[in-house]
């Protein structure tokens, strides 16, 4: 194959990457380096014919006598390219976490149980379950890629308390007090149909095609941290990416508010805007739906658990995994394990159809009911 064949295009960014095989390490298993976010295709082949002369010249791929901040800071500037600034921060902020415990340590002397005491650390400091989870992966992709060896550390165990989510009631309780809000119809469309906030921010009016009722995801609205810049961008994955249909009465109302003239609204394009036409932040509708909420009476938990109640709901409706997943444009195994919960009714109704499949005519004797 020759070494041009191995470059693809992302048919979504136009960004070109690569993959590349460097060998196995000491356990036996594969290894392989993945790179992405160049611009020019020259530019990715440029850096493929580099990892391709290293692997063949064999040059020790391991570093045991640095310390783990520099193996993870060396291993994150490889990288600035293919993450997205976002992406980068978060792992800057979450390796930063560690760094105080065994940032100094070399990696010849990293033992898993120093790392499973500096995730007990931080738990004792007030770090949640799910982020010592996120750093877990991190700097197990860092150690792993830079010295050859697995990290040891046993993944710290996933949180006890669920995602707090709004029951049904309260959902009614928010639509009804926003009804007369100026964003109403952005309300409306979060509650039927689970979109990201900054997937309802970078909506546009030519993403709306009402003779058929339907409405295309296709980019979203960020906001960059340190700087809190807001950077437009395609949906989080590929599956972000769809196609939703709306219920007439949704799609009145959205449709009902779509300005005419030339305003700024119809100048910038998007269906939702800041009282002087500019889009909206998506830090600012966190801000603003919790306000709401708390003059609804109801809990201010924030846009993203929406999703969590959607999902629930309509799989407890009947409706299956994918169709589910292809709503909130989530892969089917994500949307299983993060976003579903058994509602307390559903329990109940699996335990009586359970039973009524294996005995359907059983009834228990009156010296049964004694003994139990």
């Amino acid at each position: 194959m020759a070494d041009v064949d191995v470059i693809v295009r992302d048919p979504v960014t136009g960004l070109f990457g690569f993959r590349v095989e460097l060998g196995r390490d000491r356990a036996g298993s594969r290894l392989q380096a993945r790179r992405g976010g160049f611009v020019t295709e020259r530019a990715a082949l440029a850096e493929y014919r580099r990892l391709c002369r290293q692997r063949d010249a064999q040059r020790p791929r391991l570093r045991l006598s640095d310390t783990v901040q520099t193996l993870c800071e060396d291993w994150l500037a490889g990288r600035v390219q293919q993450l997205q600034p976002n992406t980068v921060y978060n792992y800057v902020r979450l390796l930063h976490l560690i760094y105080p415990m065994v940032g100094r340590v070399r990696a010849s002397r990293l033992s898993g149980r120093m790392v499973e005491r500096a995730y007990q650390q931080l738990e004792a400091a007030g770090y949640s379950r799910t982020t010592l989870r996120t750093l877990h992966l991190v700097l197990g992709k860092a150690f792993g890629e830079q010295t050859g060896r697995p990290l040891g550390a046993c993944k710290p165990r996933e949180s006890d308390d669920l995602r707090p989510v709004w029951t049904v009631d309260e959902a009614r309780a928010f639509h009804e007090h926003v009804a007369a809000d100026r964003l109403f119809p952005m309300w409306r469309l979060l509650l039927t149909t689970g979109l990201r906030r900054g997937e309802l921010c970078g909506l546009r009016w030519c993403d709306l095609e009402p003779d058929v009722a339907t409405l295309t995801v296709r980019r979203q609205r960020v906001v960059e941290e340190p700087t809190s810049r807001v950077r437009e961008k395609p949906p989080k994955s590929h599956n972000g990416t769809r196609s939703l249909v709306l219920d007439p009465a949704t799609l009145t109302v959205v449709t009902g508010t779509r300005p005419r003239g030339r305003r700024k609204a119809v100048v910038s394009g998007y269906m939702f805007t800041g009282r002087h036409g500019q889009p909206l932040r998506p830090d600012n509708v966190t801000d603003r739906f919790n306000q709401l909420a708390v003059a609804a009476g109801v809990r201010p938990l924030g846009p993203h658990q929406i999703r969590h109640l959607v999902a629930s709901n309509l799989l407890d409706l009947g409706y299956g995994i994918a169709e589910v997943a292809e709503r909130l444009g989530h892969d089917p195994a994500t949307l299983m394990r993060y976003y579903s919960r058994v509602n307390a009714g559903r329990r109940r109704q699996s335990a009586d159809d359970l039973a009524g499949l294996i005995a359907p005519d059983f009834t228990p004797t009156t010296e049964a009911r004694s003994a139990a």
